[in-house]
């Protein structure tokens, strides 16, 4: 079934083939379309509003940036707008953040003035920045998501979501589809909302030590070498990298791989943290 979608190049196959993109809106209609059943329905009804509120907002605003291809000045703040609806909203009254040997710090109404529109644009913004394979987005976000949800105790604001990113991380790892950044910004909001909920920050905050590392070395090398990001392929489809300018090329630069060797590799590590960050929050209670 062909759909009305924008495509997109693939510039990681010798052949370059143009895929439909944008498949995260499936992602972002289905789930928030679920948590308003739910938040009807009276079943974690702020929580529920809470999340579908700002995925709606992201969703939109990572939409209009496949279509306009924002400038990443303007694209860095947009995440800050999804964060209204729960600065509006409350739906927690949770407003401290552990910080492990210093312990809790209770940052009241500021809370929702500065910490939480700073941990939405921060995790979309970094969650963002490490893609560009096939699949990375999707699984990357599924493995996150399965992680806060053991972390939480809870399934129910999750499920519909996960089964989301299985499809969508079983079509884009084949190729058949991108999620664009309607997925990504969608999914990011969703990992970050969620934390925030839960009070589970210190989990998200371990689980993205891959994808902060990516993005300081992005933003070291944009603003401080000049450069940027470069992934090449060679004859025979295998990936490569000259310099190291992102988590990706770090990999690249000392081994060349198959495209899904290295979502791969990526994948296993988040994974790792996400082990690890369990087992932080197992001790620290």
């Amino acid at each position: 079934m062909n759909l009305p979608f924008p495509k997109a190049v693939d510039y990681h196959k010798p052949s370059k083939p143009l895929i439909p993109n944008c498949y995260g809106i499936f992602y972002s209609f289905i789930s928030v379309c679920y948590w308003f059943t739910l938040s009807f329905f009276g079943i974690m009804e702020q929580e529920s509003l809470a999340l579908a509120t700002s995925v709606l907002f992201g969703s939109t605003m990572g939409l209009f940036d496949d279509i306009v291809d924002l400038s990443w000045r303007y694209k860095a703040i947009l995440p800050i707008f999804a964060s209204l609806p729960y600065m509006v909203l409350k739906p927690s009254d949770r407003t401290t953040i552990s910080l492990l040997l210093l312990g809790y710090i209770d940052f009241g109404a500021l809370f929702f003035i500065i910490i939480v529109p700073l941990i939405v644009t921060v995790t979309t913004n970094i969650y963002n920045q490490l893609g560009g394979l096939n699949g990375l987005e999707s699984l990357s976000g599924l493995i996150i998501l399965i992680g806060l949800t053991i972390a939480s105790g809870s399934i129910v604001l999750t499920i519909v979501p996960i089964l989301c990113l299985v499809l969508l991380g079983y079509l884009s790892y084949k190729g058949q589809a991108f999620i664009g950044n309607v997925g990504t910004f969608s999914i990011g909001i969703t990992l970050a909302v969620y934390s925030i909920l839960f009070n589970i920050k210190l989990v998200l905050l371990v689980t993205l030590v891959p994808h902060i590392v990516n993005s300081l070395l992005i933003l070291y090398s944009i603003y401080v070498l000049n450069d940027k990001a470069e992934t090449l392929m060679d004859e025979n489809g295998l990936l490569y990298s000259h310099r190291i300018r992102s988590l990706r090329t770090l990999i690249l630069h000392y081994k060349r791989m198959k495209e899904h060797d290295v979502v791969l590799l990526l994948c296993l590590m988040i994974v790792l943290f996400v082990i690890s960050s369990l087992i932080i929050k197992w001790f620290s209670y």
